[in-house]
C-alpha cells in the first residue's frame, strides 16, 4: 500500500479550477517529484495534503488513514512535515531557536505548561539536544547560536529543512527547495535530500523547477498541467514522453 494516496482531488477557487480530478500515489521510501509549469497546481496539492486547503471533492489517505479528517494542526503529529516556497524563518531568532520551533508537535507543552514561571528543564534540554543533532546532520551546528538574519540564502533553506525534520516526519514535503540556489548549492541539496531519505527512512514529495536535480534524485516524477496529471513514471520515462516535452520540458535540439 502506498504511504500517500490522492484520489480524484478537485480544488476550485470560485470559477478557477486549480486541481481537476488528480490521482497519484507515493510509495514509502520514494523520492517523488511534482513538476509542471507555473500554475499547474503543484503547490495547491501540497496545501491540500498539509490541510491548508480544503478540496472541493476527492480523498487523501496517509498510511491508510483519511487525512481529510485531520485538522491542520494535527498533520505534523501524524508524521507529515513541509517547507514553503518563501522562507518562514524568524530572522531575529537564533538558528537553534528557529529549528526548535519544529518540535512543537512532539512536546507535551500546552497553554498551562507554557504559562508556568519555571519551564520543564528536562523537556527543554531534550528539544535542544535533538535540534543540535539535526543541525549537525545538516552541517549547520556551527551556526546554532547565530541569528538567521544575514545568513546566506542557501543556508536559510537548509535551516528550514532542519526545522521540518524536528517533528520526526515519515513524509517530508519540500516546496521548491532549490529556488534561488547556485548550481553548486543545488548539487549539494540533491545529495542531502537523498542522504536524508536513506538515513532517516523518509519518503519525500518534492515540488521543483530545477530539472537537473529532479531527474538525478527522483524515483518517480509526476507531471502536471492545468491542475491535471499528464504523465507519471521514472525520470527516464518522463524525460522522453512526447506530451511532457511539448508541455513543459521543451523540444530537444
Amino acid at each position: 500500500m502506498a504511504l500517500l494516496e490522492v484520489g480524484d482531488i478537485e480544488v476550485r477557487f470560485g470559477g478557477v479550477v486549480a486541481l481537476a480530478g488528480l490521482d497519484m500515489a507515493v510509495q514509502s521510501h520514494q523520492i517523488c517529484a511534482l513538476i509542471g509549469p507555473n500554475g499547474a497546481g503543484k503547490t495547491t496539492l501540497f496545501n491540500v495534503v498539509s490541510r491548508l486547503y480544503e478540496p472541493t471533492r476527492g480523498r487523501v489517505h496517509f498510511d491508510g488513514a483519511d487525512l481529510l479528517a485531520v485538522r491542520p494542526h494535527g498533520i505534523a503529529s501524524r508524521g507529515i512535515a513541509r517547507t514553503f516556497q518563501n522562507l518562514a524563518l524568524v530572522q531575529g531568532l537564533s538558528v537553534l531557536d528557529n529549528v526548535k520551533v519544529g518540535a512543537h508537535c512532539r512536546t507535551r507543552g500546552g497553554f498551562w505548561s507554557a504559562s508556568l514561571v519555571v519551564p520543564s528543564l528536562r523537556s527543554e534540554r531534550a528539544v535542544s539536544a535533538r535540534a543540535m543533532e539535526v543541525l549537525e546532520r545538516l552541517s549547520l551546528a556551527h551556526l546554532a547560536h547565530r541569528p538567521c538574519a544575514g545568513l546566506p540564502y542557501g543556508t536559510l533553506k537548509r535551516i528550514e529543512i532542519a526545522r521540518a525534520l524536528m517533528s520526526q516526519p515519515r513524509l517530508l514535503m519540500l516546496d521548491e527547495p532549490a529556488s534561488g540556489l547556485t548550481h553548486g548549492e543545488v548539487d549539494e541539496l540533491g545529495g542531502l535530500i537523498r542522504r536524508l531519505r536513506d538515513d532517516l527512512d523518509l519518503t519525500v514529495l518534492l515540488v521543483e523547477h530545477h530539472m537537473g536535480m529532479v531527474m538525478k534524485i527522483s524515483d518517480q516524477v509526476v507531471v502536471m498541467e492545468f491542475g491535471q496529471k499528464i504523465a507519471e513514471g521514472t525520470p527516464d520515462a518522463v524525460r522522453n514522453d512526447p506530451q511532457v516535452i511539448a508541455a513543459y520540458l521543451g523540444a530537444s535540439a
